[in-house]
Formats: structure tokens, sequence, C-alpha cells
């Protein structure tokens, strides 16, 4: 009985992380300058574009956001 709890309670949670991955990667898509894309992965949202490191540092757009 406590196996199947914890198993809903584990699944209830990742569909929930899940919608809020997506949430803000769309968030992001809308803010996001120019050339860098958001988009949906395992374990969040990845960023990609060219010359992201560069733009993270000159790019007042990009500095709200915190990287891994």
């Amino acid at each position: 009985m406590f196996e199947d709890l914890t198993e809903r309670v584990g699944r209830h949670a990742e569909r929930r992380a899940r919608k809020r991955v997506l949430e803000l990667t769309e968030r992001m898509r809308v803010e996001l300058p120019p050339g860098v894309r958001a988009e949906a992965a395992a374990e969040g949202v990845m960023l990609s574009g060219r010359g992201l490191r560069r733009r993270f540092v000159t790019d007042a757009a990009l500095r709200w956001m915190r990287l891994r």
C-alpha cells in the first residue's frame, strides 16, 4: 500500500515538473533575444545559440539567467 502511494506521488511530481519545464520554455522563448533558442530537455530548459557563452557576458537580456 505504501509503495503504491509512493509511486503515485512520484508520478504526480514528475508530471508537475514536466509541466513547469514546458511553461518556462515557452516563457523564455518569448523573452530571449534573437538567435537564442530555448528547448525543453530531460533535466530542464536547454538554451542554445551561436556565441551563447560570450553573449551571457555581453548581452543584458541574458544576464538574469543562471548557468549550471
